[in-house]
């Protein structure tokens, strides 16, 4: 897993995140859609109570239809398009998170497994084509980085998770292939990138930078690297085939529609109906 030579500008169809997350412009435009349909079905956005947990499966539902078109590529042997959708899955859940916060803690459980179970089949996919590098893949650090966070997240929610460590330990390696040339080359792309944004933007990245620094320096106890802990997948935990077939018949018992309105979607909604959940109204909730 070697870090290869790239050219000194950001590689076509990257970019930054921020400051500290490189990603694929497809990755990003699947963050800021999800984010997008996330939003329509805040019930706290619209001046909203509808039900308890309203919003939690209204994500659920995005992660499910996710991971489905991520399971169909995968079955068509399209790894780098399973790749790209799975980073921009990732960069929501890091940003979002409500999902596992459903009362259903069963199905939380089956979702991330099944979550997990097409990140290992899509990086052993990638690997046996011969492009599990940064050569290939320039935002891989960042997306195995993301990846552990979310798993290491989830293992709060008492998941297993163990693609967390498998990702760290793809992460090791790549962290110790790199060359000198190579993070300067990173570097010199998160530069341009800063000097791409309007000036106030640039003063503020450039002082979370600076704090960031600040609090490095002071700590006298090195933090451990976010691939630390790295270990094997269990093979029994994460087949896809196994996981999937698992994953699907549970969601066969489970309601597909809100339990109140017409969808998850309340932008969709008619005004008279929200209005009968809105805040205003707050008196008449159960």
């Amino acid at each position: 897993m070697a870090a290869n030579k790239a050219s000194t500008s950001i590689p076509k169809g990257y970019t930054f995140l921020n400051h500290e997350c490189f990603v694929s412009t497809l990755g990003k435009e699947m963050f800021r859609d999800l984010s997008k349909k996330a939003y329509d079905r805040n019930p706290d956005e619209h001046d909203m109570y509808i039900y308890n947990d309203f919003y939690a499966y209204g994500c659920l539902d995005l992660v499910d239809k996710t991971l489905s078109t991520v399971n169909a590529k995968i079955a068509k042997k399209g790894f780098e398009d399973a790749y790209f959708l799975l980073e921009g899955l990732a960069l929501w859940n890091d940003f979002e998170g409500s999902w596992p916060m459903c009362d259903d803690g069963k199905r939380t459980k089956k979702t991330d497994k099944a979550y997990g179970a097409l990140v290992v089949a899509t990086l052993r996919g990638l690997e046996e084509e011969g492009k599990l590098d940064l050569q290939h893949l320039p935002n891989l650090e960042s997306f195995l980085k993301v990846t552990v966070r979310w798993a290491d997240q989830m293992r709060g929610q008492s998941c297993p998770a163990s693609y967390g460590p498998y990702c760290k330990r793809l992460g090791a390696e790549i962290v110790k292939n790199k060359t000198s040339e190579y993070i300067e080359q990173e570097r010199a792309w998160l530069t341009e990138w800063i000097a791409e944004l309007e000036a106030e933007d640039q003063a503020e990245v450039r002082e979370e930078m600076k704090e960031q620094e600040e609090e490095r320096a002071a700590d006298k106890k090195a933090p451990k690297p976010w691939y630390a802990n790295a270990g094997n997948v269990d093979e029994d935990n994460l087949v896809l085939s196994r996981v999937w077939k698992d994953y699907k018949a549970y969601l066969a018992t489970v309601p597909k529609g809100p339990m109140r309105g017409p969808s998850w979607d309340i932008s969709k909604w008619p005004a008279s109906l929200k209005q009968e959940f809105s805040f205003d109204n707050e008196e008449d909730f159960d």
